[in-house]
């Protein structure tokens, strides 16, 4: 499937691979966390509301059956952004993999990492040596700094799996505060979009890589009021009826609109690979992927299905759906192929 996948990936951009350098595109890949493949109106939900996350599936792709590489947070993100499978980079699970009662399990657990290998080359490394400028803001989760791995700033990432607190103060050292009561979404979007306004000089006229993994939306659930309260009017869904969670959902969504708008105010849409993605299904105490089976933590397609959205004016037709299995350890070698890079061979066993 991985090959079929990056082919099909890589056709997207086919009309841009003959275009000079100068037309490499920037990119920008939004990762939520937790959301589930039904955790957006567009994949169905009617109950939670996302206009902008929307807006990406009706000006672009919207892709019905990709795939994260875990049914949990670190080693999904290990597998985006190094492009190998769990066993090649060793992160299976978050924390100790022996976790819960041994009576209840048939395997001896495989010895897990929790920190991503250095020499591992990265998609953020392999962009940068390429020419691109790069960032994270948000849930890093694989290490303690980002900015080793390949990102030039880093704004709220470290080794924390969830934030201490949605609300500023966010007691971050990584991330700055922002005015209290602030939400934590629209601090990393307000970060992001600045860095975008100030490009390094050296590369002034260069492409950026974004990645934008957000800690919405995993527990702890701390919305907004004024976003919880709109739910709190409105009957609950066919499957959702989480107040909190849809105000959480929203919040996240206003965050992605806060990028897009500057995108389109700085007129770089049009030369912008926009993808939005989830690492894993649904937490199953606050929502849930039906009529998928299973949720965060299970390898049925509740916990493995995912949200995928691409926009590209002009190189991907909007309003378009592809029905092909995708997996999310293709987006290393595809936008290796975007930027003209050459993605790197490991030694096996590496």
């Amino acid at each position: 499937m991985r090959g079929f996948a990056h082919l099909v990936l890589t056709l997207l951009a086919s009309s841009l691979l003959t275009a000079s350098a100068a037309k490499r595109p920037n990119i920008v890949l939004f990762y939520a966390d937790d959301l589930g493949y039904t955790d957006l109106s567009c994949q169905g939900s009617d109950f939670y509301r996302t206009p902008n996350i929307d807006r990406l599936g009706r000006e672009g792709m919207t892709f019905t059956q990709a795939y994260a590489a875990a049914a949990n947070c670190a080693p999904s993100r290990a597998s985006l952004l190094t492009g190998l499978y769990t066993p090649r980079h060793g992160v299976f699970t978050v924390g100790n993999s022996d976790r819960g009662k041994s009576a209840h399990r048939k395997l001896i657990p495989i010895k897990n990492t929790t920190v991503l290998k250095t020499e591992l080359p990265t998609v953020a490394q392999v962009l940068k040596k390429a020419g691109y400028r790069t960032a994270v803001a948000g849930k890093w989760h694989v290490s303690q700094d980002p900015t080793s791995y390949g990102f030039d700033v880093n704004f709220g990432g470290l080794e924390w799996g969830h934030p201490k607190s949605y609300f500023s103060p966010y007691r971050n050292p990584k991330l700055k505060d922002g005015p209290k009561g602030e939400h934590l979404p629209a601090r990393l979007a307000h970060e992001v979009c600045d860095w975008i306004r100030s490009p390094q000089p050296e590369i002034a006229d260069g492409p950026f890589f974004l990645y934008l993994p957000f800690y919405s939306v995993h527990t702890p659930i701390q919305a907004r009021k004024d976003l919880t309260a709109k739910y709190d009017k409105v009957q609950g869904g066919t499957y959702h009826s989480n107040a909190k969670y849809a105000a959480m959902i929203e919040a996240m969504d206003l965050a992605v609109g806060q990028v897009l708008d500057l995108l389109d105010e700085l007129k770089l849409s049009d030369n912008t690979l926009v993808i939005f993605t989830s690492d894993n299904g649904p937490h199953g105490g606050v929502s849930n992927a039906k009529p998928l089976r299973g949720s965060k933590g299970m390898f049925y397609e509740g916990g493995i299905r995912e949200p995928f959205l691409v926009r590209w004016p002009g190189k991907i037709a909007a309003g378009s759906r592809c029905e092909v299995p995708i997996h999310q350890v293709d987006l290393f070698p595809t936008f290796a192929a975007l930027a003209g890079a050459r993605t790197p061979k490991l030694r096996d066993g590496g």
